[in-house]
């Protein structure tokens, strides 16, 4: 269903949110690359490296869900605001942290107010019409696409200049720029009248809300699917995520320095094509070809490209490799997004993404234990793991839906 019409703003919401979530996925860019490594020099084990690398999932997954109801009922502004404001105090923490148990806790800080991209994914659902969906979700993914090309590259930098306290402080600054940018320029796009709707619902308890939201999408097979596929598509590129930083480092022989600079240099070529697919690519491609089209293709070419990644003999084949990996995540996130938000209803939209984040943390939960315990077996597994995951789901849409345009 579409929302009635909202009052003309001063400024485009789009551009807003745009610049709202590419300052704090910049920050997150920062950090993300540097976990692994860092919780290796700190001398965690392979189960403390699964527990660092999963603690802000897991705080996700708990909380996702209950920012997205809530700002159903507040409004995406308040919650927006109060996110950047914990997000800020948990880069500054990992900026001052000299043990791994603080490290972890930082990172468990940041998980509980990753209400961020669900509240923007329900912010744009608010201001645009279901034919404009998809477009206005790729422009989150091309501030994850920009964000993490200049993200890991500055992260890699300052580690390797100026200590390892420099990725947090920067990040904790720019997150604290952010705040005071999205207090001034960010307007509410909820409607009062949906919002006092949704408050007038029967009052229930936010694990009941979790769960009633839960069984709505159980109900409704058409929303379920996609529901469903963002978990499998999450955990499989999550397999990759916290090996990807010492499958580099252990290849070719590297410190911890020198393998955060050339992590952050791989996925700074990766941030570029995803930013030019999301931002610009995707928006020719889904009128012509719809969401499941591109959605299928994208789950087969990532397939493809993680099986290459696990053979990759040199550095620079990294780069190559990282062309079809790009294009692949690049159609699967934003057709996801929108998908979700095409099939669920006017009133819920919070509450429905804040779940589908929700299933997105719970993998990213699953995928690293599994990825971190079989690249101890051997370090091409969680590749084969994760190809197998998207092939699989692949045939699962076409089997389902067809390989037909929306």
């Amino acid at each position: 269903m579409e929302h009635s019409a909202n009052p003309p703003r001063k400024r485009s919401p789009l551009v807003v949110i745009f610049t709202t979530v590419f300052l704090d996925l910049v920050g997150f860019g920062i950090i993300i690359p540097l976990v692994g490594i860092y919780g290796r020099h700190y001398g965690a084990t392979s189960l403390e490296l699964a527990v660092l690398g999963s603690v802000y999932s897991l705080m996700q997954f708990f909380f996702s869900p209950v920012w997205g109801r809530l700002s159903d009922r507040m409004g995406r502004r308040p919650i927006l605001l109060l996110s950047l404001l914990g997000s800020t105090l948990s880069y500054f923490l990992f900026a001052f942290s000299n043990t791994l148990g603080l490290i972890i806790l930082s990172r468990a800080l940041a998980g509980i107010f990753a209400a961020n991209i669900s509240t923007a994914q329900a912010y744009i659902a608010d201001v645009t019409p279901p034919k404009d969906r998809a477009k206005g979700m790729g422009l989150i993914g091309a501030a994850f696409g920009i964000g993490f090309t200049l993200g890991p590259p500055l992260g890699g930098i300052s580690t390797a200049k100026l200590g390892m306290s420099a990725p947090g402080l920067i990040a904790g600054t720019l997150c604290l720029l952010n705040l005071i940018l999205a207090w001034f320029r960010l307007e509410e796009s909820l409607p009062e009248s949906i919002r006092k709707q949704n408050e007038s619902k029967a009052s229930v308890g936010k694990r009941s809300a979790q769960w009633t939201t839960f069984k709505r999408i159980l109900n409704d097979p058409a929303l379920l699917l996609p529901v469903i596929s963002t978990f499998f598509a999450t955990f499989a590129f999550s397999n990759l995520e916290q090996v990807f930083s010492l499958l580099i480092q252990k290849r070719f022989d590297l410190g911890t320095e020198s393998a955060a600079y050339k992590t952050g240099m791989v996925l700074m070529w990766s941030g570029i094509l995803g930013a030019f697919i999301q931002g610009g690519l995707i928006r020719k491609l889904v009128p012509k070809y719809g969401e499941k089209r591109l959605l299928i293709t994208g789950l087969a070419l990532q397939g493809v490209a993680m099986v290459l990644f696990a053979h990759s003999p040199t550095y620079e084949a990294f780069f190559y490799n990282a062309i079809p990996l790009a294009l692949g995540s690049g159609l699967i996130n934003p057709t996801l997004a929108s998908l979700v938000s095409k099939r669920a209803l006017a009133d819920e939209q919070g509450a429905v993404i804040g779940l589908k984040e929700g299933m997105s943390s719970l993998a990213r939960i699953a995928g690293p234990f599994c990825g971190l315990l079989a690249f101890g077996f051997k370090m091409e597994l969680p590749f084969y793991i994760g190809c197998l995951t998207v092939v699989a789901l692949s045939l699962v849409w076409v089997r389902r839906e067809g390989f037909n345009s929306n």
